[in-house]
Order: structure tokens, then sequence, then C-alpha cells
């Protein structure tokens, strides 16, 4: 069952990927602050949440080192987005990328695996962004 907490988690934990992608190691609250747009001392806050959930650990004065389990959690919660913004583009929606953080928030399961099941062969989102593989 996808809860608040869990849509939460998901929403950071996609910045935090991203912010990997880019070839950062340890993600510090500036990055996500900017990235979500909300304050340095919450961001801070959420990245502390990941920390004490099991995600990594957070490291004073510099930022949230992801472990293996954030770094999995992570990718599927940005395969997950790509995927959805899979859907949308071939619907003709214009600003797939924003509708797919809506739909994201409370997606099930079933929608998961039906986006898995016709677009999970994908290499690349509609934003030109790497899918990435998540192992079942």
């Amino acid at each position: 069952m996808r809860t608040k907490f869990v849509t939460k988690t998901e929403v950071v934990l996609r910045t935090v990927y991203t912010a990997l992608e880019k070839g950062l190691a340890v993600i510090g609250p500036t990055q996500v602050a900017e990235e979500l747009g909300v304050s340095k001392s919450t961001a801070q806050k959420m990245l502390n949440e990941l920390s004490k959930a099991g995600y990594g650990v957070y490291v004073p004065k510099k930022g949230l080192v992801l472990n293996e389990r954030g770094k999995m959690e992570a990718r599927a919660a940005v395969r997950m987005h790509r995927l959805i913004e899979c859907l949308l583009a071939d619907l003709g929606v214009e600003d797939f990328c924003k509708e797919a953080e809506k739909i994201g928030m409370v997606a099930g399961s079933s929608l998961v695996d039906a986006l898995e099941a016709r677009y999970g062969d994908r290499e690349f989102c509609p934003c030109g962004k790497r899918i990435p593989e998540v192992k079942k």
C-alpha cells in the first residue's frame, strides 16, 4: 500500500537519484531544496528522514549518501515516473513531466504493472533521460 510517507519518500528519492545521475555521491540539502522548492532546513529534515528509514547515511554538514537499498528504491521511483511519462507522451499530453509527477503520487501497483508491460523495454523516456533498470 502506498502511503503519504511512501509518495513523499519517492519524490525525495527521485531528486537524490537525479543528483546521482549527475555524478554526485553525496546529496546535500541545498540541491534538494532547490529542486523541490522547499527551504534548506526542510530539505535537511527530508534527507534525515531517508537516513532514519534506512535508505542511506546522513553525513552532518554534507548530505545523504544512499546505501544499496536507497539506490534500488530511488531507481524504482525514477523508473515509475519515467514510464508514466512514456504513457502520457503517447497520449499527446504536452507537459507530461509535471503530469507524471501528479499521477505518480496516486499510482497503484496495477498501473505500475501495466506500464511495465507496455513500456518496460524502453531505454529512454520522452525527455531523453535513461529509464533505469530495476532488479526484481
